[in-house]
């Protein structure tokens, strides 16, 4: 096989040579014996045509060979379809059984009261400059004795109808459930109109039993 550069040079050799070839003289023949001339330009031609040939047939050979591409399928979409909407579940309510708890009894405080009567009641009308007694009914609800020298009953707020002071003792203990009944003197103002009076049981811990009275004063 030729090279490229092999082949250059054979072309370039024939194009020297017949270069030469035309431009030489030709040479004096004697006249007695003629000589006929031969023109080597065919020859030359076959000579170079051969050559040539030859070069780009192994030209033809040695070159590579490109591999060929295979063309790559062009993927074909697929069309998916949208989901369908998916129904809502609805939800049961489901019953939750509660077992059923006794409601704790609260613990009975240690100095407690209730008031269970009232003298003269909201609705009763008292004359005006009248004496009456105003009354209370306690009861000692709590788990401690009321101790006569540890309680006291006192006015707090509100109008004085009280004549005799402002303090009065407990005249005797009082066990727990049981009652005692206060009484006070007192005078219904000179005017017409509604009046309210506050008096409270100040027991040993401190706690108060309020002692509310409400009258109607008229002439």
């Amino acid at each position: 096989m030729y090279s490229k550069t092999m082949v250059w040079k054979i072309l370039s050799g024939l194009i020297v040579i017949a270069a030469l070839a035309g431009c030489a003289a030709p040479t004096a023949m004697p006249t007695s014996t003629p000589v006929p001339t031969v023109d080597p330009q065919p020859t030359f031609n076959a000579v170079s045509t051969q050559a040539v040939q030859t070069a780009m047939a192994d030209l033809t050979l040695s070159a590579p060979t490109a591999t060929p591409v295979t063309p790559t399928s062009m993927a074909t979409a697929t069309n998916t379809p949208a989901p369908s909407e998916t129904p809502t579940l609805t939800s049961t309510a489901t019953r939750e059984f509660i077992p059923w708890t006794k409601t704790p009894t609260p613990t009975q405080a240690a100095f407690s009261c209730a008031v269970t009567n009232v003298s003269p009641k909201s609705s009763d009308t008292v004359k005006v400059d009248a004496d009456f007694d105003g009354s209370w009914t306690v009861k000692n609800t709590g788990t401690e004795t009321w101790n006569a020298g540890n309680t006291d009953i006192r006015y707090s707020d509100g109008t004085k109808f009280q004549t005799s002071g402002d303090l009065q003792d407990l005249a005797n203990d009082v066990a727990p459930n049981g009652t005692y009944t206060i009484t006070i003197d007192m005078k219904a103002p000179s005017s017409n109109g509604t009046y309210t009076t506050t008096w409270g049981v100040y027991l040993e811990d401190g706690s108060v039993c309020p002692l509310n009275l409400t009258i109607n004063v008229s002439n």
